[in-house]
């Protein structure tokens, strides 16, 4: 999957962009008509490039979307309508181009239809594109706000990633089924992750051993380091297209930030939207920047609804049963200055659940945890 996303600053929506809202309404309209028509034609429209989005309005809410598709099908693919869909709801969207012709690449600028139309940003999105002979429905993306870490914690240089938010603090009263055992008075979670999977779709026994970062031809698991609009693809282990074989970002808001609930069958977080399947393996990355020039030594703990391993910078740290009561814990970790990566590999066999957790914790009164943060670094960060 592509992935990228541009923030202008514009205080107010201009003149022009009103007008393109009023032709929307009309065009939306004209939509409709055409659908109400029995036509029989064979567009395939597929995505082509990287997706561009913007808070025109500087709302804080993303309103515009350009989209590059490619017809390969044997006629013109017409759009009728265009929807958003955020968090299980249907945004109206519309655009002033009019289509895809035969065997053509074009970019689809599409606008919301009004204020309470525009998304959030954050979180992930589909685009789902209907024409007169089919639907295109795009891959989760996430659009990030500008980083201004250096507006806010006074003295720290503000590093050049994307997107970033604090560590997330934690109690036992954050947590669903390990709250018994949670390991620490308060904690912290990191919220941005790389995901890439299913390996082993649906396979009742898959192979936690297996290194399917090298399989296909990407290099060391434990050396692996994903970034934003990262299009290296994974082709082997039987991978299903979840992720559409590339590394995708993803950003855990659900009921519980910090636990990242990847299928749709348990009760983790029902309001993860991934939904993915539920057995195979699935990796799952997040960086840790520390803003600091020394060393942070915490404790590390984990916990899944299946079997897991774990990696820190590229050494092998802690590794879990899959019982979801317990929480797995290490001492004495270091997070280094700078970017740090921690890797979970999780498997999901039959009767199990994707689900998986970290936490950092001390026990001191004021924490430098607390200025730690998650972030999506790009290809220049590392």
């Amino acid at each position: 999957m592509n992935f990228r996303k541009i923030l202008r600053n514009k205080r107010a929506v201009s003149g022009a962009i009103a007008a393109v809202f009023l032709i929307g309404v009309a065009l939306f309209a004209v939509g409709i008509l055409y659908s109400t028509l029995d036509m029989s034609y064979d567009s395939k429209v597929d995505d082509a490039g990287v997706i561009f989005a913007e808070d025109y309005d500087r709302d804080g809410l993303i309103d515009t979307i350009t989209l590059p598709l490619v017809n390969k099908g044997i006629s013109n693919a017409d759009i009728e309508s265009i929807v958003v869909i955020q968090a299980g709801v249907e945004y109206l969207w519309y655009s002033m181009d009019s289509g895809i012709d035969m065997g053509s690449v074009e970019e689809i600028t599409m606008y919301a239809l009004g204020v309470t139309q525009q998304i959030e940003p954050l979180q992930t999105f589909n685009v789902e594109i209907t024409f007169e002979d089919s639907v295109y429905t795009s891959y989760g993306y996430v659009v990030t706000l500008p980083a201004a870490i250096s507006d806010e914690v006074e003295g720290v240089v503000e590093p050049p990633f994307v997107a970033y938010n604090s560590l997330i603090g934690r109690t036992l009263d954050d947590d669903v089924y390990a709250k018994k055992k949670f390991p620490a008075d308060l904690g912290y979670s990191p919220n941005l992750w790389f995901l890439v999977g299913e390996f082993e779709d649906d396979n009742k026994k898959p192979d936690l051993d297996q290194d399917y970062i090298s399989l296909c031809g990407n290099g060391d698991e434990a050396d692996f380091f994903p970034f934003l609009a990262d299009q290296r693809e994974f082709t082997e282990g039987n991978i299903g297209t979840q992720s559409n074989n590339q590394i995708i970002p993803y950003n855990d808001s659900g009921d519980h930030p910090g636990l990242v609930a990847i299928d749709k069958y348990g009760n983790w977080d029902k309001n993860d939207n991934l939904n993915w399947g539920k057995r195979g393996i699935v990796y799952m990355w997040t960086y840790i920047y520390n803003p600091g020039t020394e060393a942070v030594t915490t404790n590390f703990g984990a916990n899944g609804a299946s079997e897991f391993k774990i990696w820190l910078n590229g050494d092998y740290i802690l590794n879990g049963g899959g019982k979801k009561k317990d929480w797995y814990t290490i001492s004495d970790v270091k997070l280094n200055p700078g970017l740090n990566l921690v890797m979970v590999k999780l498997s999901a066999k039959t009767n199990a659940h994707f689900a998986a957790q970290v936490l950092f914790y001390d026990s001191l009164t004021t924490s430098p945890l607390a200025d730690l943060y998650s972030v999506w670094p790009t290809f220049t960060d590392l």
